[in-house]
């Protein structure tokens, strides 16, 4: 077969690979758009007004739930704001400006402050047009009252526009979803899979697999009451929680653990988000554990963790810097106390789970910001032994935000090398990749390297053994042969 005619079947193959992978990326992308079972309610002279004005209300409160979501809580101030008509929109900016003397100039801007963002204002007809659809459950209604759970889709395109027509940055790279196992403590015990156990009940009232850290509650089975029970759970019993976690197929198992008191007519109520499993901290250790048994010192082939030098002197980029994802089993990810009034458990479970799932997702953001202000063209190449993963590392690149354009310079049966537009600080996109499952490092600042974690476990172990012997290092996967994949300068882009 001709070098030519070796190109063109390489390049159908994993054209088809890619497109399986890709659409399975991009839906689970667009889930962090949709705001499920949003609680509404209404009174109006007709059932069909007070339908209407429930749904428009529970509008507002969705997309206000979304912006949230996206952006850091710096910027709140700053989101958009529904009115209900262009008469209510303040005219002001929504950062102010110091005054200065009268004809004065400063000699450095900066001095007087922040430059002004913009004030978007959103009525309800424009609120409408950001909206692809809703679904409504649980729908009551009488001769004046309306009440339902209604799920909200918002079009990803229209909102990205509008966080960036507001000067916000915002994230919406999504970790892997993780089990949680809700462990309700009490002076009279503790509760998992009991059929009594309001925490875990609701755990279960919404699902919150759209947020940016998405977590789902198990089934509660006899299966699940087989593999692990509550004190397990709180005593981080790392064999129990991998078969869970091997069971319901997640890399991570948070417990959830709340323990509740009443103390003069009130609830008081600590809830803790404890990492009690974590998939990448497996891999991050049998890597480490191959490489000391390439050295008796265990020091050349020590795995680089967060602060540690390459041997350019430059510091080493990796998982390993990945604050968000440096928790050990039994470090509590989140917590929050509360006092409530008693009698309403339920309302109290709710807002406290929103707060720490909240507070949980908060350094994801800040690892994950976009901003469009900021870009760079990385030179990165990308390692693999087969073409699922390739479509795997595509389908990553192309459906993070984090990243503008794929080119594919040069291809090979194990590898491709490419140039990769990303925004803001790459960084950012070493988490986002490790979210995908894959792993993204750099051994000199210019050259960006990408594999899945086998792969990367591999050539790095043969890399080091190579530097110790006075190689150069990571080659290049496509030589010396290399196969164009795109049009007649070898370049496809995406």
């Amino acid at each position: 077969m001709s070098m030519m005619r070796q190109a063109a079947v390489l390049a159908a193959m994993l054209t088809a690979a890619l497109l399986a992978g890709l659409s399975s990326a991009l839906a689970a992308g667009d889930d962090v758009f949709v705001v499920p079972r949003v609680s509404v309610q209404a009174e109006a002279n007709s059932a069909t007004a007070a339908k209407n004005l429930a749904q428009t209300e529970g509008r507002r409160k969705a997309i206000e739930i979304l912006l949230r979501r996206l952006t850091v809580e710096e910027d709140w101030p700053y989101l958009p704001k529904v009115v209900a008509d262009m008469d209510e929109a303040a005219p002001e900016a929504a950062t102010a400006i110091p005054d200065r003397p009268s004809g004065e100039l400063p000699p450095d801007f900066s001095t007087f402050g922040p430059a002004p963002r913009p004030v978007i204002t959103l009525t309800d007809d424009t609120l409408e047009e950001l909206e692809s659809g809703f679904e409504v459950y649980n729908e009551k209604s009488s001769a004046k009252t309306y009440r339902a759970y209604i799920t909200y889709r918002f079009k990803p395109s229209a909102v990205r526009k509008l966080l960036r027509d507001a000067e916000i940055p915002y994230s919406e790279a999504q970790t892997r979803t993780a089990l949680v196992l809700p462990v309700l403590q009490t002076q009279n015990g503790l509760y998992l899979w009991e059929e009594n156990n309001p925490w875990m009940a609701a755990w279960k009232v919404r699902p919150y697999n759209n947020e940016l850290t998405p977590m789902t509650a198990p089934l509660g089975d006899l299966e699940d009451s087989a593999a692990i029970g509550p004190r397990e759970a709180l005593n981080i019993n790392e064999e129990a929680l991998a078969n869970i976690a091997d069971r319901y197929a997640v890399s991570q198992v948070i417990v959830a653990h709340a323990y509740l008191r009443q103390e003069n007519g009130e609830y008081v109520l600590r809830v803790r988000l404890i990492n009690g499993y974590r998939e990448s901290a497996d891999i991050a250790e049998e890597q480490e554990d191959m490489m000391d048994g390439f050295d008796p010192g265990g020091e050349m082939f020590a795995d680089q963790g967060a602060g540690a030098k390459t041997d350019f002197g430059m510091p080493a980029q990796g998982p390993g810097n990945n604050n968000f994802n440096l928790a050990k089993p039994g470090d509590v990810l989140a917590e929050a106390w509360f006092r409530r009034p008693a009698g309403n458990f339920p309302a109290l479970a709710e807002e406290a789970i929103e707060v720490v799932i909240a507070k949980h997702a908060k350094p994801w953001k800040k690892q994950t910001l976009i901003d469009h202000t900021e870009a760079a063209l990385l030179e990165a190449s990308a390692y693999f032994r087969s073409l699922g993963e390739w479509a795997k590392i595509r389908a990553a690149l192309i459906s993070t935000p984090l990243v503008g354009s794929v080119q594919v310079r040069s291809l090979s049966r194990t590898g491709a090398e490419m140039l990769v537009r990303a925004y803001g600080d790459p960084q950012k996109l070493i988490v986002a990749m490790e979210a995908q499952g894959l792993v993204l490092w750099t051994e000199d600042g210019e050259r960006w390297l990408v594999a899945t974690p086998g792969t990367a476990q591999e050539m790095r172990l043969r890399d080091r053994r190579s530097k110790r012997f006075g190689g150069a290092g990571a080659a290049s996967p496509v030589q010396p042969a290399s196969y164009g994949a795109g049009d007649e300068t070898g370049v496809q882009q995406y």
